[in-house]
């Protein structure tokens, strides 16, 4: 296997990675335990996956990798993912175990950038175009999943408009009932979020990666913190506050409205020289 085939599975090792948190996010917010087991699965699939190419090392060197800082982020990571299955297993403690695995992402993508910065030039510019290319798609499915969620809010809002109002009643059959509304709105925020952010920190990765100078300040970083922040509040609003109906589908729209102007200004004034 070619050193670019190497990374190359890498790379579907963070991206599964990235899969079972959103898996574990949507199972916390929702309480569905076929995501919680999709997770879990898809977990034990990296470890496994990390474990083979860990002990090839082990094979090729013969002995543990853990002798500088790189190699020791890729066995870092492979601990913290044997303990949270352990735990996910035996104890069921599902926030500790996606607390966890945020970290253990964090460092896996940093072991994957890491490493390729270290490689001949043609490689590490290769591997940069396709993390930034990753880091644009998931944006571009967040906020498609966010429009959406809007849509199904906006819909929400007619709904019971039409309902409080007794007007046009077979245009009510047509939009559906206001539960399956708000739910399919709620899920959609509920896989956004974690998207978005899964995003936001393949981005910070690649503005390490590149010679571009990387600013915390930037209007897209702070535009996109604010965004998370901000859909984040309707979960609050949602799952601890209890809040549901109307007040949750007004603010879903503000943010979504917030989320355009975002989209606009931060790329005007950002520094990057790209937009997503």
């Amino acid at each position: 296997m070619s050193v670019f085939e190497y990374f190359r599975v890498y790379e579907i090792i963070v991206l599964l990675y990235g899969l079972s948190l959103v898996c574990y996010f949507y199972d916390f917010v929702k309480r569905d335990r076929k995501a919680n087991h999709m997770a879990f699965w898809l977990l034990l699939l990296v470890w496994g996956l990390q474990t083979i190419f860990l002990f090839t090392k082990i094979y090729i060197t013969g002995a543990l990798p853990v002798f500088n800082i790189i190699e020791g982020l890729y066995f870092y990571t492979w601990l913290i993912l044997l303990v949270s299955i352990v735990i996910n297993y035996f104890f069921k403690m599902d926030l500790i175990v996606f607390v966890i695995n945020v970290i253990g992402f964090s460092m896996m993508l940093g072991f994957l950038v890491s490493s390729h910065m270290q490689q001949e030039m043609v490689l590490s510019e290769r591997f940069i175009s396709e993390l930034l290319l990753s880091h644009i798609v998931l944006a571009f499915i967040a906020y498609i999943l966010f429009t959406l969620s809007f849509a199904f809010s906006v819909l929400y809002l007619l709904q019971f408009h039409l309902l409080k109002r007794k007007k046009a009643l077979q245009l009510l059959k047509r939009i559906g009932n206001l539960g399956q509304l708000e739910n399919l709105s709620f899920i959609l925020i509920v896989l956004g979020i974690p998207m978005l952010s899964i995003s936001l920190m393949i981005g910070i990765s690649w503005a390490y990666s590149t010679d571009d100078l990387f600013y915390w300040l930037d209007a897209k970083t702070l535009g996109s913190f604010a965004v998370i922040v901000i859909y984040s509040c309707i979960l609050y609003m949602k799952t601890i506050k209890k809040k549901v109906g109307r007040s949750i589908a007004i603010f879903n729209s503000i943010a979504f409205l917030f989320l355009l102007i975002n989209y606009v200004i931060s790329s005007v004034f950002s520094n990057f020289h790209f937009i997503y």
